[in-house]
């Protein structure tokens, strides 16, 4: 078997060390394909070992710290903008604003009247040919998950 890189093999140490040694028993070579080097030989000489083990243990450090900081990052993003990962809210891409505030406006209660159901939004939309991101026709759960979530963001 050839691996681009011996730290692409695993990038913790004990995992890829387990992985060598099952290859090593089902008597599969694994070659590191960026120096030429059989990984699955060589666990008679000490200082092969060692060497391998510190590759091992310095690429299981760099994939903490890249971890480390993606996480910080995805942190700070949603103290300035609330939110981070996942489908951006409908309403922030072009067009869906003023779909958002129809949806909004069919929703309110008219004085002396009655509240429109997620239903007949839907189908108001649809007549008016309001867009949905897919291209399919508005349905209530749809309009009523859209209002939820813009009513909980402000």
């Amino acid at each position: 078997m050839v691996v681009e890189r011996a730290d692409r093999l695993a990038r913790n140490l004990i995992v890829g060390e387990l992985i060598l040694n099952q290859f090593r028993e089902l008597g599969v070579r694994v070659i590191a394909a960026d120096s030429g080097t059989d990984l699955t030989v060589g666990d008679d000489d000490p200082t092969r070992v060692l060497i391998r083990q510190v590759l091992g243990a310095v690429s299981q450090f760099e994939k903490s710290v890249i971890v480390s900081k993606l996480r910080a990052a995805r942190v700070r993003k949603r103290r300035e903008t609330g939110r981070c990962e996942g489908r951006k809210p409908f309403g922030t891409r072009p067009g869906e604003a003023d779909v958002l505030a129809l949806m909004k406006r069919l929703r309110r209660k008219p004085k002396g009247g009655e509240r429109l159901s997620f239903d007949a939004i839907a189908a108001r939309l649809n007549a008016t040919g309001a867009p949905t991101r897919t291209g399919a026709r508005w349905r209530g759960a749809t309009v009523r998950g859209i209002v939820g979530r813009a009513g909980r963001a402000g």
